[in-house]
């Protein structure tokens, strides 16, 4: 299926229950209308790299190597140094706005394994954590009992960059159900690497102004993002899935 092709696909898909591809639809065309799943997921890992660049234009790495070296302040390597210098109050009492951009949808960034090697626990129990953890009152949502495991699993959800693929196999599988199968016979088999293909030298716009490429590298997806215009590129799409 070539790009024109890929367009005419997306064409016949407007009336039905297919939000990851209607997103597809709208990078491929160049629309940065969408609100889908696939753009809020890109504009929560975007908005955990403007954090993450935020926190590391801050950080003094002469001090930090300076006192690895010397084995003063409690640091042994930059990392120690970068775990010092977390602001984890921040998650005591979060904004309406913030709370919700982060819970719980953002719990679907992130597969079984990321939870159970990080926190012992599955996405549902996490889930049940932050439930029981915060109360909403006067439009922000409150900390009720502080400790190491809600902090650590709220740090993760608003910076750790371990996130699954934009889209997966599985997930345009089930949509694709929901199509005609007149519609589905037409389709290349298998679809999912077509569809990755189709958003070479996409871009997407984010709030702020900066636009994010998104290319084909290595067999897989990639988007280079420039949060306080600095370039990340992260791999969005493994090799392995195609």
């Amino acid at each position: 299926m070539n790009t024109f092709e890929a367009s005419r696909f997306f064409g016949y898909i407007t009336e039905f229950p297919v939000p990851f591809l209607r997103d597809l639809s709208d990078l491929v065309s160049g629309k940065h209308r969408g609100s889908g799943p696939l753009k809020r997921r890109i504009e929560r890992l975007y908005t955990r790299l403007c954090l993450l660049q935020g926190e590391l234009g801050r950080l003094d790495l002469k001090k930090a190597r300076l006192g690895a070296a010397l084995g003063v302040n409690g640091y042994k390597t930059l990392e120690d140094y970068a775990f010092s210098s977390i602001d984890f109050s921040r998650y005591r009492s979060m904004s309406e706005k913030d709370f919700d951009s982060l819970f719980p949808e953002a719990l679907t960034d992130f597969d079984e394994n990321f939870f159970k090697s990080n926190f012992f626990m599955g996405r549902k129990e996490i889930q049940s954590v932050i439930e029981e953890s915060y109360q909403k009152a006067e439009g922000e949502y409150r900390l009720l009992r502080e400790n190491s495991l809600i902090l650590s699993v709220m740090r993760a959800l608003e910076t750790s960059l371990e996130a699954v693929p934009l889209f997966t196999p599985e997930e345009i599988a089930a949509e694709l159900q929901s199509l005609p199968d007149t519609v589905r016979e037409k389709l290349p088999k298998p679809f999912y690497p077509v569809l990755v293909s189709s958003l070479d030298n996409a871009l997407v716009s984010h709030n702020d102004g900066m636009t994010t490429k998104l290319f084909l590298t290595d067999g897989g997806l990639s988007g280079t993002f420039r949060p306080g215009d600095k370039p990340w590129t992260q791999v969005l799409v493994p090799a392995e899935l195609l």
